[in-house]
């Protein structure tokens, strides 16, 4: 009689959001898969992704390992708490888990500090032997040649949007002091072997459109076929083209297979046209840029003034003549900010016509320089961590209110994807790729428009604000 295998449970819990917090899209994911990947075969595995599946808390399980960012830790924490009860031995990792190994001990068995694929196959070892440890420590200097690719058959398709989500690099050289996935990942640049992504990507891309007419019409230069036939590529690295030469050698694969894609880069890349080329060439629709502030100050005090030495507008416009969209992100909650901001940011997204704009609250997440300081100075007032976020404000400002802040954070996100600012952003011109972010801004104004406020800056004119929109 055939022995059953031992079934591993990975689960990505998911907080109740509420509706006034219910995307309509999601994003797939790949640190579940990547640890997927690296068990035996001989193991059972399957990916539960409660935003969209019920977990069953009766099933059959040997082992559960769950991963979640700081405002899930809470839901990962009961998750764990309801498995350990039947006596399922429970493994956590992630960014949260690494940063507090010690509250987290206090509802798993074992927690994994760091990239959980490169310790996973000794934990289950150790495991085996009776032998499992409180802490596997994997560090952030692992070569990522060999990494094996991510199990994305595992998880459900038709529960996301059709994009599939590519990783080519881990860590970041910046130490912005509110980021912590930096510290996760490390500060040197890792770069997997051209070699192997190429077969990555030609394993899910190579064999072309499956329809004749998708093929014309891309020929044509329309977008849809791209979307019909999944074609699409999110590459998730913090800077996809921090190493230029690198990114160039992605792009000539990337152009080869007929792809879109987009990916995050920094503002700098900009200034090279012929770089910016080369991507539209090679297909891509955005560049997800994290401006943050307006302000040269401000960038100074998060550690990322090389910033400030750029010209976002005439940045913006350099992607925009090239054909490539800027999905373009903000901070909000500095100490010299006062209600005025939120009108600063609306104002600039919409005479930049900033095809996806999104600001959110400067939130000191434990583990980061800003948490310390701001522990420190004793301006921490919100330890709930499904309040971190970034949607709710967790520390004393010094220039608005925590009512102010938070409620002028709404403002802005209904004025932003109000059907007025889409029509001046999207359609009115230059029209960069207008069907993909068409769609996303449509995502947003369906959310958002459910959004009460009681506080409105962005109605209030001022000498620094402009009209009203």
């Amino acid at each position: 009689m055939q022995t059953k295998n031992k079934k591993i449970l990975l689960i990505s819990p998911a907080r109740d959001r509420g509706p006034e917090e219910d995307f309509i899209f999601k994003l797939s994911f790949l640190n579940l898969p990547y640890l997927a990947a690296v068990t035996p075969a001989h193991y059972e595995v399957e990916i539960i992704d409660e935003e969209k599946e019920v977990i069953n808390f009766d099933d059959d399980v040997w082992l559960v390992a769950l991963t979640a960012q700081t405002p899930i830790a809470p839901r990962a924490y009961e998750v764990a708490d309801r498995f350990r009860q039947r006596g399922v031995t429970t493994v956590m990792g992630g960014v949260h888990a690494s940063t507090l190994p010690e509250e987290a001990l206090a509802h798993v068995d074992a927690v994994i500090i760091g990239e959980g694929e490169f310790v996973w196959p000794g934990l289950l070892a150790d495991l085996e032997k009776g032998e499992l440890q409180e802490r596997y420590i994997s560090g952030t200097d692992h070569s990522l040649a060999g990494l094996p690719w991510p199990r994305r058959d595992l998880l459900n398709p038709r529960y996301y949007i059709p994009l599939t989500l590519v990783e080519t690099t881990r860590g970041c050289p910046h130490h912005c002091d509110f980021c912590g996935v930096s510290k996760f990942f490390g500060h040197r640049y890792r770069k997997r072997p051209i070699a192997e992504i190429t077969a990555e990507l030609e394993s899910m891309f190579g064999g072309g459109f499956r329809h004749s007419v998708s093929r014309l019409l891309a020929r044509l230069g329309l977008d849809m076929p791209y979307f019909i036939e999944r074609r699409l590529i999110y590459f998730i690295d913090s800077n996809f083209a921090a190493d230029k030469k690198y990114a160039l050698e992605i792009m000539a694969v990337l152009q080869r297979l007929d792809v879109k894609w987009w990916c995050h880069a920094t503002v700098d890349i900009a200034r090279d046209p012929e770089f910016l080329a080369r991507m539209n060439d090679s297909g891509c629709l955005a560049v997800n840029v994290g401006f943050e502030s307006l302000s040269p100050e401000n960038l100074k005090t998060m550690h990322k003034s090389y910033a400030a030495r750029h010209d976002y507008g005439a940045a913006i416009k350099a992607f925009h003549d090239n054909n490539i969209g800027v999905m373009g992100t903000f901070v909000v909650g500095f100490d010299d900010e006062d209600p005025s901001i939120f009108r600063r940011i609306f104002d600039f997204s919409i005479d930049h016509q900033l095809d996806w704009s999104l600001t959110f609250i400067r939130t000191p997440y434990p583990g980061t320089s800003l948490y310390a300081q701001m522990e420190k100075e004793g301006r921490i007032i919100e330890r709930d961590w499904e309040k971190y976020d970034t949607l709710h404000c967790v520390f004393a400002p010094q220039g608005m209110t925590v009512t102010e802040l938070e409620e002028g954070l709404k403002s802005l996100w209904r004025h932003t994807f109000s059907l007025s600012s889409i029509y001046r952003r999207i359609i009115k011109g230059p029209r960069v790729h207008p069907l993909f972010y068409l769609g996303m801004n449509m995502q947003f104004f369906q959310m958002v428009r459910r959004w009460q406020s009681s506080f409105d800056p962005l109605l209030t004119k001022d000498r620094r604000s402009g009209p009203s929109p």
